[in-house]
């Protein structure tokens, strides 16, 4: 079973940690401008097939998250999970700050059931 409690659970795949050992000892400039992430954005772009687009890294999934729910969500929305999801546990006052509500319904197996929540809506 895949667990979304956290990735913090979670190492990363063989490959990249592999990767990762060929460049561990370079010196570069600093995340998101070094040759790496410069190479990335290009492939990035290939991939959506949108050479003009403007790529931008975050320093990590909270971040992310939180910049995603801010631009996509109006003022009076908010998130809907699970209790145990990571975004209400560890991720919360992120997204709190910025003025949405997190709103965690009781889960089955970690994720959402309509079904079990089909009296609230009626």
């Amino acid at each position: 079973m895949i667990k979304f409690e956290t990735d913090y659970q979670e190492g990363c795949h063989p490959k990249i940690l592999e990767r990762l050992l060929t460049t561990n000892c370079e010196q570069t400039s600093g995340y998101g401008v070094d040759k790496h992430c410069e190479h990335a954005k290009e492939l990035i772009k290939k991939v959506i097939g949108k050479p003009d687009a403007e790529v931008f890294f975050m320093i990590g999934g909270t971040q992310a998250n939180a910049a995603v729910i801010k631009h996509l969500l109006r003022p009076y929305e908010g998130v809907i999970c699970v209790h145990s999801g990571h975004i209400n546990v560890h991720e919360a006052g992120a997204i709190e700050a910025a003025g949405h509500k997190v709103i965690a319904f009781r889960g089955e197996n970690g994720l959402l059931n309509a079904r079990l929540h089909r009296e609230n809506f009626k």
